[in-house]
């Protein structure tokens, strides 16, 4: 999608200017043209664009407090056009005031309005839109509303969570590579060189210190490029490898569950609901949990058997979604046990912290305490040689 600054006139010959957010002119001169304007200049806008990326809100809190305000205006009795033009004549930037009012223009032309998003950028994503249509077929659009603000909103702020958790130890992380770069390039040659000229015998820590110390600035350096090849070829990530595994684990299983929930309560099959969690998840052990679901569902069977022989979730669960299938009580249960992995994750991050953070202090100071030792000990040499 590109950004177009645009200008016309209307029938009375009076000018108007704006901005259109389209893939190419022409279809810019189709939406002006259904308004009864006739463009004169229209130009591709690369400054906007800029400072809409550099000043853009997080996507996913974006559509949370836009669901949350969509239910709050359908509560108080207002009609849904109505509902929208104030949320577009609330909306701060100029691009996404432009998307509202192409959205507007397809409601009135009689789409559905979880079909009318499709020219939005960024989309709001397979589970607001099936909920939006879940919500239009049954009438309770304003409750559809609420359900898709709670769920972003606790996604949002729990991957808030993890980040904040994840940055002082990102931080010590990233000062302890610049560390070992320092020394390796500035410190280390300089001690180097000192000694040869000295002529004296290194000992061995010292030795292996230096030897360590000429390969360490080209591993450094290689660290990206590493990284580029294991993640595109083994999908590495980063955060794994910094021990998060468990942490990124229970976030995924407390977004399968409360999704699942949120699905189910507002009437769209399991079937259906599993379909549409596989357009969000992008974790593999994930996605082939809920290709075995369907084929599960589609063959008769349960979900409970499935997840019981899957490794991804405890085994208790497993047994207790057995039960919840035997009453009818599927989406309950799953309310449930998004409740124990809310406080699971909860905990996790709590332990995760008290643990790495210690941990990298530790291994920076080690770092500094090797150095300090191969220099000092050649140095100690010379002076009680001197003496």
């Amino acid at each position: 999608m590109a950004i177009w600054k645009w200008k016309a006139v209307d029938e009375h010959g009076k000018k108007h200017q704006g901005i259109w957010v389209e893939k190419d002119w022409i279809n810019v001169v189709y939406y002006l043209r259904k308004q009864q304007l006739y463009p004169f200049k229209i130009k591709r806008s690369l400054a906007v664009s800029i400072v809409n990326l550099l000043f853009s809100v997080n996507d996913k809190l974006y559509w949370a407090n836009t669901a949350r305000k969509f239910s709050l205006l359908l509560d108080a009795g207002i009609p849904l056009l109505a509902a929208l033009d104030i949320i577009r004549d609330k909306e701060t930037s100029p691009v996404r005031k432009n998307q509202w009012q192409k959205v507007s223009l397809k409601l009135q032309a009689g789409e559905d309005l979880s079909n009318s998003f499709t020219d939005f950028s960024p989309r709001p994503g397979a589970f607001f839109e099936s909920m939006l249509k879940a919500g239009e077929k049954t009438g309770t659009l304003n409750l559809s509303f609420h359900d898709i603000a709670e769920q972003l909103e606790e996604e949002y702020f729990f991957e808030k969570k993890i980040k904040s958790v994840l940055f002082y130890p990102l931080l010590l992380l990233f000062i302890c590579l610049l560390e070992i770069y320092v020394l390796s390039v500035f410190v280390i040659p300089m001690y180097q060189d000192l000694f040869a000229n000295l002529n004296i015998e290194l000992p061995f820590i010292t030795q292996v210190l230096f030897i360590i110390g000429s390969f360490i600035p080209y591993f450094l350096l290689s660290i990206p490029v590493i990284f580029i090849i294991f993640r595109k070829f083994k999908r590495i990530n980063l955060l794994n490898i910094l021990g998060t595994k468990k942490i990124l684990k229970y976030k995924d299983l407390l977004q399968f569950c409360t999704l699942l929930e949120r699905l189910l309560n507002a009437g769209i099959s399991l079937l259906a609901s599993l379909q549409i969690l596989e357009k969000i998840f992008n974790d593999r052990k994930v996605l082939r949990l809920i290709a075995q679901l369907k084929q599960a569902i589609q063959e008769g069977r349960g979900v409970a058997a499935v997840i019981l022989t899957d490794t991804l979730f405890p085994a208790e669960i497993g047994k207790m979604l057995a039960i919840a299938e035997e009453s009818g009580r599927l989406s309950q249960m799953l309310g449930h046990i998004a409740n124990m992995f809310r406080k699971e994750l909860d905990q996790e991050l709590k332990k995760y912290s008290k643990i790495l953070e210690p941990i990298l202090v530790l291994v920076m100071a080690g770092l500094i305490g090797v150095v300090a030792i191969g220099v000092l000990l050649p140095i100690f040499d010379v002076s009680v040689y001197i003496k």
